[in-house]
């Protein structure tokens, strides 16, 4: 019986101690398994960051066209899924950091986009931050002479911008020309870059705003005033010339007479005389918008820092936005001694008579 149990003993501890070894055993296969997950887990990950960087800094490169539709109000998060389903890009995570850190995030615009497969993600950004979906671009013709009330109501009609906008912003808005500082601040100055905006025949993009279109003119200014500012007499300031010019592109309807009428104004000036000349005036009394036909002696009048009739020297500002020929005018007044000039009736053509006396201006 003894020997019996004894043997029942050792046959239970060895089963005992099998089952601890097997247990271990396991154990160790379980750790084992459990290690090379996580090796794997990491390997992938890293793979997976490294395609993502990899994507995130893809240069330029060519690939199958591919259009790819944005719907109006899709959000750049549905997007990227719209771009990885297209085969533009490979992951959507890639196109969200790069939209993070892109100037344009929030700007991208809806449409039809051609687009290539593997493409560089800046150039997908660029391609999709302008609108498909824009009307043509509109062609606005700006004549000499045009007041700035004049261009905000034709950029009003041709369906840009309303002429109260672009009046807010000239009067307000903030432009990065070197020439605006040699513009002095006066009391009494309706728009303090009257003057400035270049005429000509301008094309803008449908959707430009009051800011496009004011810097656009501006610009086309500076690049037009710096041909010819070498020929700014010493004394005469740049202000002082566009203001000159300004009188001079109202009043003359021939090219010939522009260098002749700066010449009278130009003696007018130098003797004290009041200019005295209408345009002035029509600018005051119209609101700009030289609709008036005929000024009267009432509107002589008018009390105004445009009214040089009543007001000696130039006006406060410009009264219009002369063109070049006009303002080299301004800056080359021909020398002669005509004090007066008024429009001559008989040729009809627009031209006027010079004369150097007020007895000979009556009698003309």
């Amino acid at each position: 019986m003894e020997q019996n149990e004894n043997k029942r003993r050792i046959t239970a501890q060895n089963t005992a101690i099998s089952q601890k070894r097997r247990k271990k055993k396991k154990m160790r296969t379980a750790g084992r398994i459990i290690m090379a997950v996580f090796l794997l887990a990491v390997i992938s990950g890293v793979i997976f960051v490294s395609a993502i960087f990899a994507e995130y800094m893809r240069g330029s490169s060519s690939g199958e066209t591919v259009t790819v539709t944005i719907p109006q109000g899709t959000s750049e998060k549905d997007i990227a899924a719209i771009l990885k389903d297209n085969g533009v890009i490979d992951y959507e995570l890639s196109f969200r950091l790069k939209m993070k850190t892109s100037p344009y995030r929030g700007m991208l615009k809806y449409g039809n986009f051609e687009l290539e497969k593997k493409m560089c993600l800046d150039d997908v950004i660029d391609t999709l931050r302008v609108s498909t979906e824009l009307k043509k671009g509109v062609k606005i013709t700006i004549p000499e002479g045009f007041s700035a009330e004049q261009i905000a109501a034709r950029c009003e009609n041709s369906g840009l911008v309303s002429k109260e906008a672009f009046l807010k912003e000239l009067e307000k808005g903030k432009f990065d020309y070197d020439f605006i500082k040699d513009i002095p601040k006066k009391s009494g100055v309706k728009y303090k870059l009257q003057g400035y905006l270049f005429p000509s025949t301008h094309m803008f993009d449908a959707d430009s705003t009051a800011h496009d279109i004011i810097d656009k003119l501006l610009g086309e200014f500076e690049k037009q005033y710096n041909e010819v500012k070498h020929k700014l007499p010493e004394g005469m300031s740049m202000n002082e010339a566009i203001i000159r010019a300004s009188l001079i592109e109202r009043e003359a309807k021939l090219d010939s007479e522009r260098k002749t009428i700066a010449g009278v104004i130009e003696n007018r000036l130098n003797e004290n005389m009041l200019l005295q000349i209408d345009a002035a005036v029509v600018y005051a009394i119209s609101d700009g918008m030289y609709d008036v036909s005929r000024v009267l002696y009432a509107d002589l009048e008018v009390d105004s820092p445009y009214n040089i009739y009543k007001n000696p020297g130039l006006p406060v500002g410009a009264i219009c936005n002369p063109g070049i020929e006009s303002i080299v005018a301004a800056m080359e007044p021909e020398h002669h001694n005509y004090l007066f000039y008024h429009t001559d009736t008989d040729k009809n053509d627009g031209s006027h008579i010079f004369t150097e006396t007020f007895s000979q201006h009556t009698n003309s």
